[in-house]
């Protein structure tokens, strides 16, 4: 397919319809009440039977959304020019999207059961300063994907005059395999992930329930089984146990189901400057960022993680500066050993000391005084006060909040036993922690903005808080020297402006 052929507007396939559908019930599962309403209403307002009423009603919301997710694949166009990927979409309200190739940070493709049959996938571009996903391509061939996806890649590495489209070339690939996932892997990660809570919120309707009938047949239950004899406090509290395992059995199972869904055979590799992952069972997810997009790269431990001796990573891009909503490329699962390969590829020359393994790393400590401010400000302060409060109605029995201190003195000591960082030439790592690990590297040039702050207990002990924003975020450093952090701030403001390299 050449240059000539995609310069002017274009259908994707018709089997786009189905990915317009999943994003129609995606909507109104996270809008359930507002979009069922009308249904909802017509329901009650139709004179007929119950079965009658489902059927036609149920009937018609199928054919509604058919029908609106025909229609918007029948509006949507899209057209390749040089240097951007413009594309049309809307059917009352029409917006029309120009997309830049420099300003793409990652693409992504997935490719359902049904599109895999018919060799297509849907691209999706993520772009510096968006919150989402800002614009998609659904159910295109894959050729055209690799093709895009390669053109996009080499323009906005700024290497030459764009490449045409040809889904016949077969050029020698340079990618290397960094990391492969087993079925056991996915067993970690399902036991590591914190999927259990959302399982929770869908186990709490369910309960709520079943909690009438339990509450009207529970005396009745009650009294005849203590008629019989069969009731003992050995066994509620066995029967307690029981129903507690049960539900902790189903979220783990239900976790480890969802690793194999998303990551099933997942592969990481670095393709000239370029993470590549792919994985999933049904649905194959394939995502790629540039190196020069990432801003830091994160490596986190939870208890379980700890325990499995393994890490998660996530490499962290350019946000649209609202919190939660940065754009992550993540590594679900990887050993300590294999933590230096990663980190060379994504930094290279310019960072070689970085080590983001938080049990080996070369970090520094804060200063012992923030044990004392933390304790006093989130710990001493607010018992004394709740129990001055409580004094009144409750008596002495206020004193018990006071135990609130030694517990969150020994809270604050292990976050700054874990608390550390490494300053190098080129770049800086920090780690922190509670019941876990949490290291952040990236390098001097990367940084958007730096301030030295001091409160009145830093300054009488010659101490700062330092605050580090990226694109990505903000990073903060507490209790440090501040002679030391004034010399870093001025050392990294120099590193930004000498450097002839660009921070995305």
């Amino acid at each position: 397919m050449s240059t000539a052929k995609t310069n002017k507007w274009r259908h994707t396939s018709p089997l786009a319809a189905i990915f317009y559908l999943g994003k129609i019930y995606q909507a109104i599962a996270k809008n359930a009440v507002q979009s069922l309403a009308p249904l909802a209403a017509f329901l009650v307002a139709y004179q007929g039977d119950l079965a009658g009423k489902l059927i036609i009603g149920g009937g018609g919301f199928v054919a509604i959304t058919i029908i609106s997710s025909i229609v918007r694949y029948w509006f949507f166009r899209y057209k390749i020019a040089d240097g951007s990927i413009l594309i049309r979409e809307g059917v009352i309200k029409k917006t029309q999207l120009d997309i830049k190739f420099d300003r793409i940070q990652a693409i992504n493709t997935k490719q359902n059961v049904i599109f895999r049959a018919f060799d297509l996938v849907t691209v999706n571009f993520d772009t510096a300063g968006s919150a989402k996903q800002e614009g998609h391509l659904p159910a295109i061939k894959t050729a055209l994907a690799d093709s895009l996806k390669e053109r996009i890649q080499r323009e906005s590495r700024g290497k030459g005059a764009p490449v045409e489209f040809n889904a016949e070339e077969d050029a020698a690939s340079s990618a290397t395999t960094l990391l492969r996932l087993n079925a056991r892997d996915m067993v970690r990660i399902g036991l590591s992930s914190n999927r259990a809570l959302i399982f929770l919120v869908f186990l709490g309707p369910i309960i709520d329930a079943l909690t009438q009938e339990v509450d009207e047949n529970i005396e009745e239950s009650a009294v005849a089984a203590v008629e019989a004899g069969q009731v003992s406090l050995a066994n509620g509290i066995s029967f307690g146990l029981l129903i507690v395992l049960g539900v902790l059995a189903f979220l783990m199972v239900a976790s480890i189901i969802g690793a194999f869904l998303r990551y099933y055979n997942f592969v990481l590799e670095s393709d000239n400057d370029v993470f590549r992952s792919t994985g999933g069972l049904l649905t194959r997810h394939e995502h790629s960022v540039n190196f020069a997009k990432i801003q830091a790269l994160f490596a986190t431990q939870n208890p379980m993680l700890r325990l499995l001796r393994r890490l998660r990573l996530s490499a962290k891009q350019a946000s649209s500066g609202k919190p939660g909503r940065g754009k992550h490329f993540v590594i679900p699962l990887c050993e300590p050993n294999q933590l230096p390969a990663i980190a060379a590829e994504v930094f290279g020359d310019e960072f070689q000391t970085v080590d983001l393994d938080p049990g080996t790393g070369d970090y520094q400590k804060i200063s012992p005084r923030y044990i004392r401010s933390r304790v006093i400000l989130t710990g001493i302060l607010p018992a004394v006060a709740f129990t001055g409060l409580m004094m009144v109605p409750t008596g002495l029995s206020a004193l018990v909040f006071l135990g609130w201190i030694p517990i969150n003195a020994l809270i604050v000591w292990t976050i700054y036993r874990k608390f550390g960082y490494h300053i190098a030439n080129d770049g800086m790592s920090m780690r922190r922690g509670f019941l876990g690990y949490r290291v952040v590297a990236f390098v001097h040039r990367k940084v958007q903005r730096i301030s030295v702050t001091q409160t009145i207990p830093q300054k009488r002990k010659g101490l700062a808080t330092l605050r580090i924003y990226l694109a990505s975020g903000t990073i903060k450093l507490p209790y440090v020297d501040f002679e030391m952090a004034k010399q870093l701030r001025d050392y990294v403001l120099y590193k930004v402006e000498s450097s002839q390299l660009t921070w995305h």
